[in-house]
C-alpha cells in the first residue's frame, strides 16, 4: 500500500483558501498610517523595542519626495523590530526650530525617544538633495552612520536611499545591518487557471511581475545568481523553469524544487512510479543525477540546509505529513517532528533551524524545529499561517496568513513576536521566498 499526500495537501489548500479577488496594489503606508496598522505581539522578544522619533526639518519645492523619505524610513524602522516609532502628533520640539545641526534635546527626551531621526529634502532642478541624520538622545550627540547623504539623486531614488539609511542605522545600533531592498517573490492567483509570480521589497512596495504567461506558476525559489526556480504548467504537465529557460521535460510531473546553496544542484518533488520522490536533478542540465528517497511512501518539499549538507522534507511514513531529514546524498534519513499531525512546508534557516507548517483541527499555525526535534511556536489564533520562508540575514520570516479574511503576506521577527502584514491587497498568493 502507498500513503499519498499531494492529494490531502491540495483537498485543505483548497478549503484554506477563501474566493475572494484582490485589490489593486498600493503603496508604502504613510507616515500617520502607522499607527492604526496591525501589529501583533507574541511571547517574549529577544529584544526590546527602542523608542525612536522621526522629524522633517526641511523640505523645499519636492512634496513627493519628502513623503516618501520620511514614509519609507518610519515604515522600515518599524517592521524592523528593533524600534517603536513615535507618533509625529506627541512631538513637543517646535519644528521650526529643529535643524541637521539644533537639536532641543529636552523636548525628545520627554516624548521617550532614545533615538531620533531627522531628514530634508530640497529640490535641485529635476533632481533632489536628501540628507538623513541619526541622532542619540540619551547621549544628546550626532552617531554618524555610513549612508546619510543622498545629494542629486532622481526622485525615483528616494526610497532606495531611505533603505539604504535604514540599514545603515540598523548596522550602527546593532552591529549587523539591515536588509531592506531585498525582495521577496510570491506566486499570485489572477484567475481561475492563471497564477502569476511577483516580487515586492521587504516593506511591501516596488511590486514587480516576474512571470506571466498565461499559465499557473507557483513554488517559485531564489536560486544562486538571482535567477528565479519554480513550477509551470506552461507546457502542459507541471515542469521546472529556470528563469525563462525549461529545465525539465519529460512524462514526470515536478511540483516544487529548490537550488544548492552552490547552485550545482537541484532537490526536487517528482511523482514517478505512482508516488513522490525526491531526486537530485543537474541545475545545467536538469537531468536526472539520482533518486533521494525511494520508500513506499511519499516525499514532497525538499529545502537545503545553509551549508548544503542537509535537505528537509515531507514525508508520510507516519501515516499524516511529517518532517523528516536527510544528508544532501540521501543517506541518514530520519523523521525529525515527531509532535503535531500534520506538518508541510519545511524551510532550512540559519543554525539549522526548520520553520514548517503544523495544522491541527483545520487550522494552520508555524513552528521552528532544531535537529535535536526541539519545537518552538510562532503563531497561534491569528487565523491561518503557512508557507514561511527566512530572510537572507535570518533576522526575519515571510509568511501567508488569512487572519484579516483572506491570504495577505506577512513578515515576522524570527523569533515571532513581532509581526506584520506587507501586502496591501488581499488575494490567493502562495508559497513566498526570500532573496
Amino acid at each position: 500500500m502507498k500513503y499519498h499526500v499531494l492529494p490531502v495537501l491540495a483537498l485543505l489548500m483548497s478549503v484554506m483558501m477563501p474566493a475572494r479577488a484582490h485589490a489593486a496594489p498600493g503603496d508604502v503606508p504613510a507616515v500617520g498610517d502607522l499607527f492604526d496598522s496591525i501589529h501583533v505581539v507574541i511571547g517574549p522578544s529577544r529584544q526590546s523595542l527602542q523608542s525612536i522619533a522621526v522629524q522633517q526639518v526641511a523640505c523645499e519645492g519636492a512634496d513627493k519626495s519628502c513623503t516618501q523619505a520620511g514614509g519609507t524610513v518610519s515604515r522600515d524602522l518599524e517592521i524592523s523590530g528593533f524600534f517603536k516609532v513615535l507618533d509625529p502628533r506627541s512631538f513637543l520640539a517646535d519644528p521650526k526650530a529643529e535643524t541637521l545641526v539644533a537639536t532641543s534635546w529636552a523636548d525628545w527626551m520627554n516624548v521617550g525617544a532614545s533615538w531620533l531621526v531627522k531628514y530634508s529634502v530640497k529640490k535641485a532642478g529635476e533632481r533632489v538633495d536628501v540628507e538623513f541624520r541619526l541622532y542619540d538622545v540619551n547621549e544628546k550627540r550626532a552617531r554618524q552612520v555610513s549612508a546619510q547623504s543622498f545629494p542629486g539623486i532622481s526622485p525615483t531614488k528616494v526610497r532606495g536611499a531611505a533603505h539604504r539609511f535604514v540599514n545603515a542605522v540598523i548596522k550602527e545600533i546593532t552591529g549587523q545591518p539591515g536588509i531592506f531592498g531585498s525582495r521577496i517573490v510570491v506566486s499570485l492567483k489572477s484567475d481561475a487557471a492563471t497564477r502569476d509570480i511577483v516580487t515586492m521589497e521587504m516593506d511591501g512596495s516596488g511590486r514587480g511581475v516576474a512571470v506571466k504567461n498565461g499559465s499557473a506558476n507557483m513554488f517559485p525559489r531564489w536560486s544562486k545568481g538571482g535567477k528565479l526556480l519554480y513550477t509551470s504548467f506552461k507546457s502542459g504537465l507541471p515542469q521546472l523553469y529556470l528563469g525563462d529557460r525549461q529545465l525539465t521535460d519529460g512524462v514526470h510531473e515536478y511540483r516544487g524544487a529548490e537550488m544548492s546553496p552552490d547552485g550545482k544542484s537541484i532537490a526536487a518533488s517528482v511523482d514517478m512510479d505512482g508516488q513522490s520522490d525526491i531526486v537530485l536533478i543537474d541545475s545545467d542540465t536538469g537531468k536526472l543525477v539520482r533518486k533521494l528517497t525511494d520508500t513506499p511512501w511519499d516525499e514532497v518539499s525538499p529545502t537545503w540546509s545553509n551549508g548544503g549538507n542537509l535537505i528537509a522534507y515531507v514525508s508520510s511514513e507516519a501515516g499524516r505529513p511529517q518532517i523528516h531529514i536527510m544528508n544532501s546524498d540521501g543517506s541518514g534519513q530520519r523523521r525529525l517532528t515527531m509532535a503535531g499531525q500534520y506538518n508541510t512546508s519545511p524551510r532550512f534557516g540559519p543554525g539549522n533551524r526548520v520553520v514548517f507548517s503544523g495544522m491541527d483541527m483545520f487550522r494552520s499555525d508555524l513552528f521552528v524545529v532544531d535537529l535535536e526535534g526541539n519545537i518552538s511556536r510562532l503563531t497561534q489564533e491569528q487565523g491561518n499561517n503557512k508557507d514561511a520562508a527566512w530572510s537572507p540575514d535570518g533576522r526575519y520570516l515571510v509568511f501567508l496568513s488569512d487572519r484579516t479574511g483572506d491570504w495577505q503576506v506577512w513578515i515576522m521577527t524570527e523569533d515571532g513576536r513581532y509581526q506584520f502584514p506587507i501586502s496591501p491587497d488581499r488575494g490567493r498568493f502562495g508559497t513566498p521566498d526570500w532573496r
